[in-house]
């Protein structure tokens, strides 16, 4: 004869722990959107990271603009209050750990939080692995890998006091398929080991609230390629395009759509993913 109240198996108890988790984690999200959310960009006075600045301010963000080139940061910062939203500009070193230490602490002392980094900072190399340095190939890792480490490192300490947060980290179709075009080895090298960071911190702090994310575009239209493409031959460019599924290279402000969705509780069920931005490039 059956109990009338059998007491619960360790697996029910399990379950009810995970039912709980789960409610925990949805009630600091809601929590999380019932503030004003705070945003630092990096590499934001310009190309996708200013993109991205600007849309995650006129959907609510307040934004701290992050970049080494401190007046271009400044105006960028002034043109989206001139629009009537928050914002602030903030000189940082993203290769310097004092640096983005002092970064993080100036956007917190501010405004009293962190919920979304945007590591958009890099350094693009379009030199060929024979006419490349050593030093130069430091310097394209230390920028790109090791500055997008130190920007995480950082944050996520602030984050994981409030049990909430999102990153994003921007790395590039080159770091999938190998250098080519624009991206060339050095570059592909440092893109890659941003896919395998983005995972390894999205497994590792996904029981704290904190999604880690990363977007990877293909050829994108910014200040840098378009100066670039003036010092290539007649044809460069369409070379390219014909290698593209979809026949043109990205605006800044597509893949700012991309990586402003990852920012977003939209993308609340969403961490250690990898969204190409590629127009089918790596298909």
């Amino acid at each position: 004869m059956l109990e009338p109240n059998p007491k619960p198996t360790i697996s029910h108890n399990r379950r009810e722990a995970a039912i709980a988790r789960s409610h925990e984690s949805h009630e600091s999200h809601e929590k999380m959107t019932n503030e004003t959310p705070v945003a630092i960009i990096t590499g934001a006075a310009s190309g996708i990271g200013q993109s991205t600045a600007q849309l995650l301010a006129s959907r609510g963000y307040r934004v701290a603009i992050a970049d080494l080139r401190e007046p271009a940061a400044a105006d960028t910062a002034a043109s989206i209050r001139a629009s009537g939203h928050e914002a602030i500009s903030v000189h940082v070193d993203v290769a310097n750990e004092a640096s983005v230490k002092a970064m993080v602490e100036t956007v917190v002392g501010s405004w009293g939080r962190l919920d979304v980094l945007v590591n958009s900072a890099g350094l693009e190399s379009a030199k060929a692995c024979l006419d490349i340095t050593p030093e130069e190939f430091r310097r394209v890792i230390e920028v790109n890998t090791t500055g997008t480490w130190l920007c995480c490192q950082e944050a996520l300490r602030r984050m994981l006091t409030q049990n909430s947060g999102a990153i994003v980290n921007l790395s590039s179709i080159a770091g999938q398929k190998g250098g080519g075009m624009l991206g060339t080895a050095a570059y592909a090298t440092s893109k890659g080991a941003i896919l395998a960071m983005t995972k390894s911190l999205a497994r590792e702090f996904a029981r704290s609230g904190i999604r880690v994310n990363a977007v990877a575009p293909a050829f994108t239209l910014t200040d840098f390629v378009r100066r670039q493409l003036a010092t290539k031959p007649e044809g460069f460019i369409d070379s390219i395009y014909a290698a593209t599924p979809m026949g043109r290279g990205a605006q800044p402000e597509e893949i700012a759509e991309v990586i402003t969705f990852l920012a977003s509780p939209q993308a609340s069920f969403i961490t250690g993913a990898v969204y190409n931005a590629d127009g089918g490039t790596a298909m």
